[in-house]
């Protein structure tokens, strides 16, 4: 009987040792907000249809955005602005503009932020 041909010694492949975090890892969270609000942007007083606009924007949107989109429509001449979210009451003015809407109450749909200001004295007013 005749001899069986040697099997070439090749290289037995080692496979990568594996993690034990492998695919337990939990899926990164989005840092985009999805949830949507318009806001209905209004002067408490006088009502004048003029100065109301309406903002998209998130319940992650901060009141200082809101604050500075305000100014901007008013051609950067007012500042010290109050500001309540859905209703204009002196004991719930939003003190800090670093707060959210959504520490406001608000977590999409549709909102209101009353603003008020002081007119600055200026040669209009004298």
């Amino acid at each position: 009987m005749g001899k069986k041909a040697k099997a070439s010694k090749a290289p037995k492949e080692v496979a990568p040792e594996r993690s034990q975090w492998e695919g337990k890892h939990p899926e990164p969270r989005s840092r985009v907000d999805e949830r949507k609000v318009v806001a209905t942007v209004k002067l408490a007083a006088p009502v004048c249809t003029l100065l109301e606009f309406k903002l998209d924007c998130t319940p992650s949107t901060k009141i200082s955005y809101i604050v500075d989109r305000i100014i901007d429509r008013h051609g950067g001449s007012i500042s010290d602005l109050s500001v309540c979210v859905n209703r204009f009451h002196p004991e719930e003015v939003i003190s800090g503009t670093d707060k959210t809407l959504e520490q406001c109450g608000v977590f999409g749909g549709e909102c209101i932020v009353y603003y008020d200001f002081e007119p600055r004295a200026g040669a209009l007013l004298q």
